[in-house]
């Protein structure tokens, strides 16, 4: 159990004798898999944690790790550069070990997380492949794959894994 301190606008940055306790595991954002994912890039490894991937989607990705991502989510580099918002021409003119800028650095990484999760939860790629590839009923009979263009969409995505791994009809 984890102590938090409880503060207020008195005390603020003070120490105080009110804490209260409660699970850590709660906030622990499990990234297992992020590391295969992105092609067992060094960068990204099993103890990784929130504060990594903000410094990582700052320093870039390289825009090898996009033909991995590309595999685990069954797309073509194509798509996903449109899920990136850029053309995949623009994309081709990378080198392999060329940094993505911050905002697709921080895509791609949300996108692995996403896989990531899903892998976790559908007990497999091909299966979280397969399901990222199918309508489901609790998105209106659209593809997951629809609503990874946007932020607000892969948190969708993120809640019905989530409904999915507490056994509730999604």
């Amino acid at each position: 159990m984890a102590k938090i301190k409880i503060y207020s606008q008195a005390n603020f940055g003070q120490e105080t004798p009110n804490t209260m306790e409660e699970p850590a595991l709660a906030y622990n954002t499990s990234y297992s898999n992020l590391s295969v994912v992105l092609g067992g890039t060094h960068a990204v490894n099993a103890s990784i944690n929130d504060l990594d991937l903000i410094r990582l989607s700052r320093a870039g990705i390289k825009k090898r790790t996009l033909k991995y991502l590309a595999v685990y989510l069954g797309i073509t580099l194509e798509q996903l550069g449109n899920l990136l918002h850029t053309s995949h021409r623009n994309l081709q003119r990378k080198d392999e070990n060329e940094l993505l800028d911050s905002y697709k650095s921080e895509k791609v990484l949300e996108l692995s997380a996403l896989v990531s999760r899903g892998i976790e939860v559908l007990g497999s790629d091909s299966n979280f492949r397969e399901w990222l590839h199918s309508p489901i009923l609790a998105l209106g009979n659209r593809q997951p794959l629809d609503f990874l263009d946007t932020s607000f969409g892969i948190q969708i995505i993120f809640k019905v894994l989530g409904r999915l791994e507490m056994g509730v009809f999604s």
